[in-house]
């Protein structure tokens, strides 16, 4: 287990052991958007703004590597979104678990959209690659997302991180529900580190109010994306989020 705990201690830091990611994977989704058309100068930005962690695509990685500081921890998709296909609802497999390795890899991520065509599919090959990471203490943060129309249930929520923690993923990665004590639900009911994604842009104000409740439900760190890289000032963005996550409890 030293491994796994040598990676994980990178992924949650300071003396609440919490993450701030900074979720990059979304050009196979989107296209090279603004705010993500130029990998090394948001890269450059989060990380100036306080992102201890990326998740970000091998060919990402291999884009912006010269500028990534060592202490940085490095949570590499495996799998992504083809924006392009009739079929992009769902993600599908891009690299694998030999690929993470030979990339030094803290971590490794997987996504699940429930209530999408494929959703099985994709959900056995994570299943899988926990089975296989256990091997060489490669931890796995499993994002799974409750169906469209219950995306931000709280019910619905739960039960998706349930799934996660059950196939044993080490990192569970879900939307906030909206409210504390139904987060708290979330919390208790999936007992593992738990991130909150960002979804949409937001004003700047919502996405720290946003942040200080995850916390205070339980939250384990943020993965916060186009709220973030959308922004007019990214690096100002990522350092609210900074100041609302590792503020003193």
């Amino acid at each position: 287990m030293v491994g796994k705990t040598r990676r994980l201690n990178r992924l949650f830091v300071g003396e609440q052991k919490r993450c701030l990611m900074s979720p990059l994977d979304h050009g196979g989704w989107l296209g090279p958007v603004k705010g993500i058309d130029n990998p090394q100068q948001i890269v450059a930005a989060v990380i100036k703004g306080g992102a201890n962690a990326l998740l970000i695509s091998p060919g990402f990685y291999k884009a912006v590597a010269p500028i990534v500081p060592p202490s940085t921890a490095i949570v590499l998709r495996l799998s992504l979104t083809a924006g392009l296909s009739q079929q992009g609802t769902q993600e599908t497999p891009i690299a694998s678990l030999e690929t993470a390795l030979r990339m030094d890899a803290d971590a490794i991520a997987v996504s699940v959209f429930f209530g999408r065509e494929g959703d099985i599919d994709i959900y056995r090959w994570l299943a899988s690659l926990v089975d296989a990471s256990q091997r060489y203490n490669m931890p796995v943060v499993a994002e799974m997302m409750p169906p469209g129309d219950r995306f931000f249930d709280g019910e619905a929520v739960a039960h998706a991180a349930r799934i996660g923690m059950e196939i044993g993923a080490d990192v569970i990665k879900t939307n906030y529900s909206g409210d504390i004590e139904s987060f708290k639900q979330v919390v208790t009911a999936a007992p593992v580190p738990i991130i909150i994604a960002g979804g949409p842009k937001s004003d700047d104000s919502a996405t720290v109010q946003m942040v200080r409740d995850a916390v205070s439900a339980g939250a384990a760190g943020v993965a916060i994306g186009r709220r973030v890289w959308q922004a007019d000032d990214p690096q100002a963005v990522t350092a609210q989020i900074h100041s609302a996550l590792f503020a003193v409890d």
